[in-house]
């Protein structure tokens, strides 16, 4: 039995890394891009009409940050999954994306088939934060 794509939204406020974003998921037949916003607030709109299984979403925009978005979406819609993409790779970030529930962290600067693999592991309820080392899960 074959799956049904993977459905996922996007929201970052630079357009031009969201649209790039969305051309590359194009490469991967498994990956539907179903809505993208520039914020938080649009991306709560669209995902009202149509859920996805994973919201890739950046930290800092405006209107609404990933943070509060993320929030929102872990306690409304506890089967979607968040998959934060940020330039910032602070362990204190990540610690307190990781005590908010979030189920993956990923830079910017990750490769197109890094996002994919990450997005599977997703898919199959695994988490993924790859900017520490081990050491980084047991101090928590």
């Amino acid at each position: 039995m074959e799956l049904q794509p993977l459905t996922l939204a996007i929201a970052d406020d630079h357009t031009l890394f969201r649209k790039g974003v969305i051309e590359i998921l194009k490469n991967f037949e498994e990956i539907t891009v179903i809505s993208d916003a520039a914020n938080g607030v649009e991306l709560l709109e669209k995902i009202e009409a149509n859920l996805p299984d994973i919201i890739m979403l950046d930290l800092e925009m405006p209107d609404m940050d990933g943070i509060a978005v993320a929030r929102y979406v872990l306690s409304k819609y506890p089967t979607v999954k968040i998959l934060v993409v940020s330039m910032y790779g602070e362990e204190e970030l990540v610690r307190k994306l990781l005590d908010e529930g979030v189920h993956g962290y990923l830079l910017k600067s990750a490769d197109p088939e890094e996002l994919r693999e990450v997005l599977q592991l997703l898919r199959n309820g695994k988490t993924h934060y790859p900017v520490f080392s081990q050491n980084f899960f047991t101090l928590r």
